[in-house]
């Protein structure tokens, strides 16, 4: 069976030989850290979704396409800086303040202070939208006609992915644009223009996708979110089902009649009251389903069945704890949830540098184990 074929089946809850043996990604901190623990250069890199031969893991074949930014990109502004802090105007247009202790390769210990957001107004949605209204053939990869060759020959998952930029999500659009604060206020003070936003989003994501996928399709479509925070997410159903779920299901049902074969939804937190919704606009899958914002798997696939499969699900903390821990953790989620299918166990984010490189070896070793049935 070529990975290809397990990961389409395993999430399409057929009968395999295995679940496919992936992970997520690593923040850079992380891997530095690792080098100090002997791990190899040639094994050194943060991201684990295209696989990683050091660790045993296999992986995706991704495909960069620019949908978050504005065209042509402006440079990030300097503003300000002192010994702790950069303040600068970033290529959205955001005024931020970053932490600038301990970055690696521009991955920060801390997430950034967002200050300020570009839109405020109709004027300014105006301005911004400029910046995507590009011949789309530019946000192709330089070298499309090689991608789409290398794609219909691989025996690896594709997925449509845009790891550096974060790849298209009608909130998490929005969020760049008005910050969550803003865009919680607007929904209120000025609702029509919310509906334009989305409105020329649905326009901008259709005109490209019928473009990127006319000649070749993925088997993995990702859209990124992160709508929900632990408590819950960031806007109620009422206000998703008004203003998000006609343009979802038009995106699902676009994907779908290209050929993609799993349409899932990204997003960190708990999330569940808005699964309905999800579900009903075509959504297949939720990832990476964390444990931490009480997202149990076990409890989503009691509830809900063989309605949607899940990547993710494994525990990230257990890792920073002993070893009874890991194997309790991992004999808990994978024998039910692999007797049942629709499922790759994976840990629910990115791994932290607060994980030794001898604990995440230890926990693919017992995973490994587990999706054989012998922990």
């Amino acid at each position: 069976m070529t990975q290809k074929e397990r990961l389409n089946r395993s999430l399409q809850f057929k009968p395999v030989d295995r679940p496919p043996f992936m992970e997520i990604a690593l923040w850079e901190q992380t891997v530095e850290r690792w080098r100090d623990e002997e791990l190899p250069d040639a094994a050194a890199s943060a991201d684990l979704l295209s696989g990683n031969e050091y660790f045993g893991l296999e992986g995706y074949d991704i495909v960069l396409f620019n949908l978050t930014f504005p065209q042509p990109c402006p440079e990030d502004r300097m503003i300000s800086e002192d010994k702790r802090y950069i303040t600068f105007i970033d290529g959205m247009g955001r005024k931020r303040i970053a932490l600038k202790e301990g970055m690696i390769r521009g991955m920060r210990v801390s997430m950034d202070s967002y200050v300020e957001h570009p839109v405020k107004t109709r004027e300014d949605f105006r301005h911004i939208k400029s910046g995507y209204e590009i011949d789309f053939e530019d946000r192709l990869p330089e070298n499309w006609a090689d991608v789409k060759a290398s794609l219909k020959k691989s025996l690896r998952p594709s997925m449509f992915l845009d790891r550096y930029f974060a790849s298209f999500g009608y909130y998490s659009m929005l969020r760049n644009w008005m910050g969550t604060e803003g865009l919680s206020y607007m929904f209120y003070d000025d609702p029509g223009l919310v509906h334009d936003c989305l409105n020329f989003l649905t326009e901008f994501i259709t005109t490209f996708l019928t473009i990127a996928l006319s000649e070749v399709s993925f088997d993995l479509y990702y859209i990124h979110e992160d709508l929900a925070g632990r408590n819950g997410p960031l806007l109620s159903p009422d206000l998703f089902e008004r203003f998000f779920l006609p343009h979802y299901t038009k995106l699902v049902e676009l994907l779908k009649s290209h050929g993609v074969k799993n349409v899932i939804v990204d997003t960190d937190g708990n999330f569940e009251v808005l699964i309905p919704l999800f579900l009903e606009a075509g959504v297949e899958g939720f990832g990476p389903i964390e444990a931490a914002a009480g997202m149990d798997a076990l409890q989503l696939r009691k509830k809900y069945g063989n309605a949607f499969f899940m990547i993710g699900g494994i525990d990230k903390r257990v890792l920073t704890r002993d070893r009874e821990a890991v194997k309790r953790e991992l004999k808990r989620v994978i024998p039910p949830m692999l007797e049942q299918g629709g499922f790759i166990p994976t840990i629910d984010h990115s791994i932290p540098p607060d994980v030794r490189l001898d604990s995440f070896k230890y926990y693919l070793e017992m995973k490994w184990k587990a999706i054989h049935g012998e922990l």
